[in-house]
């Protein structure tokens, strides 16, 4: 059961990592698009990682929530 969690932990530590530098990427790319030589791309790269962040935080509450539902289900037991 631990190695289980482990994989889990790790597999959820790089999901969030790699959604953090994939919107890091795109929102300098976006902003390299727009104009180089300004602002953008340092702006929409902080934004990217901003709703990286966002998006690894809101799914991470949701794993929590699904797995309180399936302890919940699991200490209920059958009922006979």
């Amino acid at each position: 059961m631990k190695l289980n969690n482990l994989a889990r932990t790790y597999a959820l530590a790089t999901q969030g990592i790699l959604t953090m530098v994939v919107m890091l990427g795109l929102g300098y790319f976006i902003g390299y698009l727009i104009d180089k030589d300004s602002a953008w791309p340092a702006i929409l790269a902080v934004v990217g990682v901003i709703c990286g962040v966002v998006t690894f935080v809101s799914y991470l509450l949701y794993l929590i929530k699904v797995e309180e539902k399936e302890k919940k289900k699991n200490d209920q037991g059958p009922k006979d």
